[in-house]
């Protein structure tokens, strides 16, 4: 399998192949969505929207949307197969602090 590249921007999620001049093949944004409970009431609970920015400024904030939204990116928009996985090489800002 060849190797993914992934470049997680505050914006938008670029990942692909490593392919010599090759575009990505999957461009999204970084945004999430996810469902919370209002705990109103425990037989139906009402559901709401929130919206989660794993990456802020380019750095990672949210390691466990992070990691929901790589799965996703990964397993199903570049069709890795459980067993079979590659290589990732992740992109970072030029002045990421330590």
């Amino acid at each position: 399998m060849e190797a993914a590249v992934v470049d997680a921007g505050s914006k938008l999620l670029k990942a692909g192949l490593a392919v010599p001049d090759q575009a990505p093949s999957l461009i999204m944004p970084t945004q999430m969505k996810r469902m919370l409970e209002d705990g109103s009431s425990v037989d139906n609970p009402l559901l709401e929207d929130v919206t989660i920015d794993p990456v802020v400024r380019g750095c990672v904030k949210d390691w466990d949307a992070m990691e929901d939204l790589l799965h996703h990116v990964l397993y199903t928009g570049l069709e890795w197969e459980v067993g079979n996985e590659g290589q990732i090489l992740f992109t970072e800002p030029l002045c990421t602090p330590k």
